[in-house]
């Protein structure tokens, strides 16, 4: 078995995105070929197809899906799935696999899910949230507003992160559907946007997410800063805890000295 590489791509896969596809040998053996993917091919992918990725894109999907899933932890009927296939179900609209979705009023929760099936599921989902690729940004910023539309989903929310001018921009987009519409969400003066399906603001800030809870106005963390404010409240315990124990120590030996002081008087 052997694996050859198409030698007519110049572009990075990582920005494109690929499939493989398989082709047999008059001997018997097979070649492995990674074809980039097409723009339809990106919109609608399919079981094995590599969808592009950066250090950016995993971040801010990675965090989404953090945050959201420690929210709805203890709602059995709410769940947050990255990169799973959704079938609509709906024979003009093909399937998508968004970076992250958030999905109200479910039956099963725990439930081993390769794909969300709409019909099968009796729901569909509330918020879906895209990190755009640099290659495919129409497919994310347009053609997906239009889709996502038609399929029903309530609110669509985008992260973006672009070079122009040679200057790097952090923007994030948000719709909300009215009359089988999107209609664009305005940024309050914090530049969040307030999405009412997880009662959340949200927005970018130094190339990380920030999400406030809306009513209470608390800002979530990531599992990752959770863990630096654990870890540093344990050191500034641990500081304390050195602290008392000098200066019981100091006040140990002041006494020592005053009885040997009061020793030598006697």
């Amino acid at each position: 078995m052997t694996v050859t590489v198409s030698q007519d791509l110049s572009e990075d896969f990582t920005e494109r995105g690929w499939r493989t596809e398989i082709v047999t040998q008059p001997d018997g053996s097979e070649d492995y070929f990674r074809i980039p993917l097409t723009s339809e091919e990106f919109l609608h992918p399919q079981e094995g197809y590599r969808l592009p990725n950066s250090t950016f894109h995993e971040d801010i999907a990675g965090s989404v899906k953090d945050i959201l899933t420690r929210r709805y932890a203890n709602d059995r009927t709410t769940g947050v799935f990255r990169d799973l296939i959704v079938k609509w179900g709906t024979p003009d609209l093909k399937n998508h696999c968004p970076d992250t979705f958030v999905v109200f009023g479910l039956q099963n929760k725990e439930q081993v899910r390769t794909e969300f099936v709409v019909p099968d599921e009796g729901v569909r989902p509330g918020l879906i949230v895209e990190v755009v690729s640099p290659r495919y940004g129409k497919e994310d910023r347009e053609t997906k507003v239009k889709q996502y539309a038609r399929a029903g989903v309530r609110e669509y929310l985008i992260f973006d992160r672009r070079k122009q001018r040679k200057q790097t921009i952090e923007e994030v987009l948000g719709y909300r559907l009215v009359d089988g519409q999107y209609l664009p969400l305005t940024p309050d003066e914090d530049g969040l946007i307030l999405f009412e399906t997880v009662g959340l603001s949200i927005g970018l800030q130094d190339g990380r997410v920030v999400m406030v809870d809306a009513q209470t106005g608390e800002r979530l963390l990531t599992s990752q800063e959770l863990e630096q404010l654990a870890s540093q409240a344990e050191q500034r315990v641990s500081q304390a805890e050195q602290r008392a124990s000098q200066s019981e120590q100091r006040a140990s030996q002041a006494e020592q000295r005053a009885a040997k002081l009061a020793e030598l008087l006697r």
